[in-house]
């Protein structure tokens, strides 16, 4: 009884129910819910495209540069000097065009399309003024030399060569030992962190660009 009066509650004339669906109403809400959803998606593609296009755009330059110097077979350090300024008008580009050149050839040592003498200005231009500034004015503790690092050079995969070199050099320099170890671990704290940056990249089945 109580299930039936329950029934009987809900089913009453006073009761509202919902009035019947109008198939045009019904199709035009579907249409614009398909269209809602291709936009979005559209919306995606173009943000995960745009993000290629911005890389390439901004490489192109660097290469174009990369690829007269190399041309040109003069690698002087007074040559690749002019040739930048010839080529970029601020530092920070002057800056990336000679770490792109840097890459580049060193992604190509040991093999035919390989230039040396390039190779070794660009990595005294890049490298070799940051050792030479740590054995003028070696920094107190790791804390001054993380700054010094940051100071010139923004990603960790640049600070690590840096901090190779450094080392390398100061293996041979007297009386800079305590340096010599600050400059050890703070190699192997960059290479930690290079480590695990580039496994949680390779590992990684989706990077999400929105």
């Amino acid at each position: 009884m109580k299930i039936e009066d329950n029934i009987a509650h809900y089913t009453r004339s006073d009761t509202p129910l919902p009035s019947r669906v109008d198939p045009y109403e019904a199709d035009k809400m579907s249409r614009l819910m398909s269209e809602s959803l291709s936009a979005n998606h559209t919306s995606t593609v173009q943000k995960t495209s745009e993000i290629p296009a911005q890389v390439e755009a901004k490489v192109k330059p660097l290469k174009e540069w990369y690829e007269s110097l190399k041309n040109s077979g003069n690698f002087s350090a007074t040559a690749v000097s002019r040739s930048l300024e010839g080529r970029f008008t601020s530092s920070s580009a002057m800056r990336d065009a000679l770490w792109y050149a840097f890459n580049q050839e060193k992604s190509l040592k040991g093999t035919d399309n390989a230039s040396p003498e390039l190779f070794v200005s660009l990595e005294q231009e890049l490298l070799g003024s940051f050792s030479r500034r740590l054995l003028a004015d070696p920094p107190q503790d790791r804390a001054e030399l993380k700054a010094l690092l940051s100071e010139h050079f923004p990603f960790n995969a640049q600070k690590e060569q840096a901090l190779w070199r450094s080392w390398a050099e100061l293996k041979g320099a007297s009386d800079q030992d305590a340096l010599l170890e600050m400059v050890r671990k703070e190699t192997v704290t960059v290479m930690q962190i290079n480590s695990l940056v580039k496994n949680m990249l390779n590992n990684s089945h989706k990077i999400d660009f929105s």
